[in-house]
C-alpha cells in the first residue's frame, strides 16, 4: 500500500494506537518493581532525510491553537492530512480540517543548532533548567550539575556501546538526524507532576520513558531522596544506584531505545515487533558499576529476567509461547502476562543474538527496512521470521529452552 493512498484518519488512529499501547507498556525489575514506559508497538521512519525539503505549516492543535512551524513532511495522506517531523526530532500530525497552510520553503531539512534547541528548551522548562549538549546527546536538567554530567557520561558509553556492538560493513548504522533530548527532573515529585500529563494513573509505576512521538528520554534523578543528603560524588551516585540496580536498569532501558532507534536499529512508526525492541534494551541492562567504563563486557544475563523466565518456563504452553511472542504484541498489553513476556522476550533474545548472531542481525535490519504507519498481520509476522530462521519454530523452541536450562545452571 502506497502512503498516498492511506487516509489521515486511519493514520492518526494507527499513531494513536501506537502511542496508548507504548504508555501501556510494563517493565519490572521484580514483583515489587513495575513501571510503565513509552515503548510503542507501531512507529515510524520519520527521520529527514538530508536531501529533504523544509516546509512551513500552519494548523490548530489539540488545544485549539493556531501554531505556525517549520518541520519536513514524512508522510502525506490521500485527504490531505500530513505526519510532519519537526526540527527538535518531535511526530506531529495534522487532519485537513486542522492544517491552514503549507508552504514549501526554499532550503533543505535541518535540525535545530545547539543554540535554537536551548533557546526552545528554557522556553518550554524555565530557568530552573539548564541545558548541557554532548556529542550526541542534549540534556534539558532541573537535577544538579553533578549528577547531570554523570548521566551524560552514561548516556555516551552506552551510545559508544550500541553503535560498536552492532554497526558492520554489511549493515552499517548511521548518526542521530535529530537530537537525541533527554530531560531529567529533581526529583520523582517534579517527574510525575510533568509525566502524569503524558501516562495518566500509569505515572505512579514508572521510574522513566522514551517517547517515540517526542523522542525524547524523561528521567528524574534517581539518588534524590527525602531526608538524605545529596549525591556530591561520582562515587556517592554509583554508591546510592547500587541500593536498587532497578533504577539504574530504567535509565539504561530508556537510553537504549532512544538510540536504537535513531541509529538504525529500529524505524520510528513503523511495525517492529515489541519482542525485538524489548528485548534489545533488555540485553543491555546490566552494566558492571565497578567499571569506570560502565561495561565490561556486553550482554551478560540479565539476574532479575532470567529469574521470571525461569518461574515462567515451568508452566508455558511450549507450542503457544513462541509463536504468540512473534507474531502479536498482545502479552505485553495484558496485566497478567506482561512479567513473564518481558522475560520471555530477554531470553529468546539473549539466545538468538549469542547462538545466531548473524540471522539476528538480518531479521533486524529486515524489520528496520519496513515502511512507516503499515501495520503488519501475524501472519506477515511468521512469515518474515521464518524467511531468516526457517519455518520449523518446534525445533527453534528447544534449541532455545535448552540453552536457557544452560545458562540457568
Amino acid at each position: 500500500m502506497m502512503w498516498r493512498d492511506l487516509k489521515l484518519r486511519p493514520v492518526l488512529s494507527f499513531i494513536q494506537r501506537a502511542l496508548i499501547v507504548s504508555l501501556l507498556c510494563i517493565w519490572f525489575g521484580s514483583a515489587n518493581h513495575q513501571r510503565l514506559h513509552a515503548q510503542q508497538p507501531a512507529k515510524s521512519d520519520s527521520t529527514a532525510k538530508p536531501d529533504q525539503r523544509l516546509y512551513e505549516f500552519t494548523f490548530v492543535d489539540a488545544q485549539q491553537q493556531t501554531q505556525t512551524i517549520q518541520a519536513a513532511q514524512v508522510l502525506e495522506a490521500q485527504d490531505g492530512g500530513v505526519v510532519i517531523l519537526t526540527r527538535d526530532g518531535r511526530l506531529l500530525t495534522a487532519t485537513p480540517k486542522q492544517l491552514k497552510q503549507k508552504r514549501e520553503l526554499d532550503q533543505r531539512f535541518t535540525p535545530f543548532t545547539h543554540s535554537e534547541l536551548e533557546q526552545q528548551l528554557k522556553a518550554e522548562f524555565g530557568p530552573d533548567f539548564t541545558i548541557t549538549h554532548t556529542k550526541h546527546f542534549t540534556i534539558c536538567s532541573q537535577a544538579g550539575k553533578r549528577y547531570s554530567k554523570w548521566c551524560s557520561y552514561l548516556f555516551e558509553r552506552l551510545y559508544n556501546v550500541l553503535h560498536n556492538y552492532w554497526d558492520s560493513k554489511e549493515q552499517p548504522l548511521h548518526d542521530p538526524e535529530v537530537p537525541l533530548i533527554a530531560v531529567i527532573f529533581k526529583d520523582r515529585a517534579n517527574f510525575e507532576q510533568y509525566a502524569s500529563q503524558l501516562l495518566g494513573a500509569g505515572t505512579s509505576a514508572t521510574h522513566g520513558f522514551f517517547s517515540i512521538q517526542s523522542n525524547r528520554m524523561v528521567l528524574y534523578d534517581l539518588t534524590a531522596a527525602p531526608n538524605e543528603r545529596p549525591a556530591f560524588t561520582d562515587a556517592d551516585i554509583l554508591k546510592k544506584l547500587r541500593k536498587s540496580p532497578f533504577n539504574m536498569a530504567t535509565i539504561i532501558h530508556e537510553c537504549t531505545h532512544q538510540i536504537a532507534f535513531n541509529i538504525g536499529l529500529h524505524t520510528r512508526f513503523a511495525d517492529n515487533p515489541l519482542w525485538l525492541t524489548e528485548g534489545m534494551a533488555t540485553y543491555f541492562e546490566t552494566p558492571d558499576l565497578r567499571s569506570k567504563t560502565g561495561w565490561r563486557t556486553v550482554g551478560k544475563p540479565n539476574p532479575w529476567r532470567l529469574t521470571q523466565f525461569q518461574n515462567y518456563a515451568r508452566s508455558r504452553r511450549t507450542a503457544d509461547s513462541l509463536q504468540t511472542l512473534i507474531t502479536s504484541d498482545e502479552r505485553f498489553q495484558n496485566a497478567e502476562t506482561v512479567l513473564d513476556t518481558y522475560a520471555e522476550a530477554w531470553a529468546f533474545s539473549y539466545f538468538l543474538i549469542k547462538t545466531k548472531r548473524k540471522q539476528y542481525e538480518e531479521y533486524l535490519h529486515l524489520i528496520a527496512a519496513r515502511k512507516p504507519l503499515i501495520w503488519s498481520t501475524p501472519e506477515e509476522r511468521l512469515k518474515d521470521f521464518q524467511s531468516v530462521f526457517g519455518n520449523d519454530l518446534a525445533r527453534l523452541d528447544q534449541q532455545f529452552l535448552k540453552y536457557m536450562r544452560q545458562i540457568s545452571r
